[in-house]
């Protein structure tokens, strides 16, 4: 009974920012209306980066990747390019999905989730060749790295979403297929989650006979990175209150 109610709202947030832009482009600027549009864009930019910075940081530590990068990571140990080249065209099919799923429902704020997707596959290959030396690290050091990718890839999720800009597409095909089948988001995000890395599991075996990048690493970041969201996102309630509504 709880998850349909809470369905239209959680993917109506994609609705309600198309709506708050389009009635900002009609209407006339402001000079500070134009500064903290262009202030969020930036927070949302330094999100993605910040994002990336966990993910690679995860994914060197060699104790498996997040499921977002576990096909990306899988693919990429078969045809050799860059793990931000194969994210960056997951999710631009993750966007073709969400024309798929939605249908007439699909606006030109899902489409404009492509552009930032480019900018983060770029971003991850930075990061996952300024942290390549974590592979060599003893397993105890690895461990640590790991745990301290989850921090970074929650602070970025955090600063992503306070942006208030929009989803990227791992997100946007989760509130796409929430809104169309009334489920609760929580639900279709753990799903999400569970067939990406078992494609990644098939990509593995049908490639190179074995799993790759499907490790307790994976576990770890699934389960604890929404935990960590959560705390970042108490604290800044009980800091500053007023920044927080």
């Amino acid at each position: 009974m709880n998850s349909t109610k809470s369905i239209p709202s959680a993917n109506s947030e994609q609705s309600t920012q198309a709506a708050k832009s389009a009635k900002m482009a009609k209407a006339p600027k402001s000079g500070k209306q134009k500064l903290n549009f262009v202030l969020r864009c930036l927070a949302f930019c330094l999100g993605m980066f910040i994002m990336a910075c966990g993910i690679a940081t995860i994914t060197n530590a060699d104790l498996g990747t997040t499921p977002i990068t576990s096909i990306p990571y899988a693919v990429n140990t078969l045809v050799p390019l860059t793990i931000g080249v194969y994210t960056g065209g997951i999710n631009a099919c993750f966007v073709l999905l969400q024309k798929v799923v939605l249908g007439r429902e699909f606006r030109l704020i899902h489409a404009l989730q492509l552009p930032p997707v480019l900018f983060f596959g770029m971003c991850i290959d930075f990061w996952m060749h300024c942290t390549s030396f974590i592979t060599a690290l003893p397993y105890a050091e690895r461990m640590l790295f790991l745990c301290a990718g989850i921090v970074i890839m929650a602070i970025g999720i955090l600063i992503e979403v306070a942006s208030h800009v929009i989803v990227l597409p791992g997100e946007g095909i989760v509130m796409a297929i929430a809104y169309k089948t009334r489920r609760n988001f929580g639900t279709i995000k753990v799903l999400c989650d569970v067939s990406m890395v078992c494609i990644a599991m098939i990509i593995g075996f049908a490639g190179l006979g074995q799993i790759v990048g499907i490790r307790e690493g994976t576990v770890m970041s699934a389960v604890f990175t929404g935990f960590v969201v959560r705390f970042f996102s108490f604290l800044i309630r009980k800091i500053w209150p007023q920044r927080a509504r």
